[in-house]
């Protein structure tokens, strides 16, 4: 009976359950909460060794596949062009809704951006853009070395099936999360946040989802939004709201892209690499939760400055985010890149953290998935659109060869 209850379902029990619990009961379980930042602590530690680890395979298997021909630099280009798109809507929007300035109060964005590096350069902060430094350079560099690229994409799998462990973990993790919220806030203002964070992630979604939609798959691809709804996207956007997970939406995906009429050739290349290499709504949602969290619930101070500074490393971090669950995966890299570029330190800073970790599970994290995996499907509907004459070309080059053969 427990095992067909929906596992989103058991992740708001759990967090719901924990903010109550941690807001009726803040000095029964204080202790929790004070476990919690500590885990989140070692976890923070770790994260640049996950970046490192995660985006090295991944750029290599990008330079691998963009030279592979016109078709494969094309999808990649595409998908590197929407999540920075994604991610810069996520900054203006954001921006705009929260009344952030474009410098601080009491300095000049010239000043501003030497702070910010002096801060980085303090206490390791500027590891985890180091990491990604350095990940693009191993990567390259891998391209050329096969066992370096074999012993990159090694560990890579490690973190992935590491990943499908910590799922199994979420659970209980976000009802520790959702106590760390209760005891900082109170039930009742901790449920008000949450309420809030959904309202909000479910607004950025569909701004961007209307977006692709009426701009790229009607005006663009030229598809009719009817057909493409009923037939494509309401079965796969259901399946990846349930999952929350693009990797267990991407059988249903290839089914109804493939049955709406994509040619199995361009479904099955840019749906599976964009169930790993695209994110548009992580990358528009979590940079847009900087401000929400930092400005609106802890009111400290975030400029344009500060979100643009984070918006490439933000961008290039989802293109190839490593298979975790988003609250301990592209939330926490998020988390840990806002507050290192503030210069916050233990334990504001892990206290900051587990608040984001939190607020992003359930709702948030449905409309998130909902994004990222239909997504992949529109494009490869619109790579269907402009080369499909492409692959009829290839396909009448083939027959003629074999013919020639004979």
């Amino acid at each position: 009976m427990l095992d067909r209850v929906p596992g989103y379902v058991w992740t708001f029990v759990a967090l719901i359950s924990g903010i109550l619990l941690g807001g009726f009961f803040p000095e029964l379980l204080n202790p929790v909460a004070l476990g919690t930042k500590a885990l989140i602590s070692f976890i923070v530690a770790i994260v640049p060794m996950l970046i490192f680890f995660a985006l090295s395979p991944a750029i290599a298997t990008l330079v691998k596949r963009g030279l592979a021909g016109k078709f494969a630099g094309s999808v990649i280009l595409w998908f590197v062009a929407t999540s920075a798109v994604a991610g810069l809507f996520g900054v203006i929007a954001s921006s705009f809704i929260f009344g952030i300035p474009f410098s601080s109060e009491f300095s000049s964005i010239s000043s501003e951006i030497m702070k910010m590096f002096q801060r980085l350069g303090q206490g390791g902060a500027s590891m985890p853009l180091l990491s990604i430094v350095g990940a693009v350079a191993a990567g390259f560099i891998a391209v050329w070395i096969e066992p370096l690229y074999k012993f990159f994409s090694l560990i890579q799998k490690g973190i992935v099936r590491a990943g499908r462990i910590i799922a199994y973990a979420m659970i209980p993790l976000l009802l520790c999360f959702g106590v760390t919220i209760g005891v900082n806030f109170g039930a009742r203002l901790g449920m008000g946040h949450y309420i809030t964070m959904g309202l909000y992630s479910f607004i950025l979604c569909l701004v961007w989802w209307l977006f692709y939609v009426f701009i790229i798959i009607k005006s663009v691809a030229r598809q009719p939004v009817g057909k493409v709804l009923k037939e494509y996207f309401v079965p796969t956007g259901l399946i990846a709201a349930g999952t929350c997970s693009s990797m267990a939406t991407l059988p249903v995906n290839l089914i109804y892209a493939k049955k709406y009429g994509v040619r199995d050739e361009i479904a099955d290349f840019v749906i599976p690499f964009g169930a790993v290499f695209n994110m548009d709504g992580s990358a528009l949602a979590y940079i847009a939760f900087a401000p929400f969290i930092l400005a609106y619930i802890y009111h400290l101070e975030v400029s344009w400055t500060l979100m643009f500074i984070a918006w490439p490393a933000h961008v290039l971090f989802t293109i190839a985010a490593p298979g975790l669950p988003a609250p301990v995966g592209t939330a926490l890299w998020s988390s840990s890149l806002f507050t290192s570029m503030i210069g916050f330190q233990d334990p504001a800073r892990t206290t900051v953290i587990a608040t984001w970790l939190a607020l992003c599970g359930g709702f948030p994290d449905m409309f998130i998935t909902t994004v990222n995996s239909t997504d992949d499907g529109f494009s490869a509907i619109t790579f269907h659109h402009f080369f499909d004459r492409y692959f009829k070309q290839k396909d009448k080059k083939t027959i003629q060869e074999i013919i020639a053969a004979r």
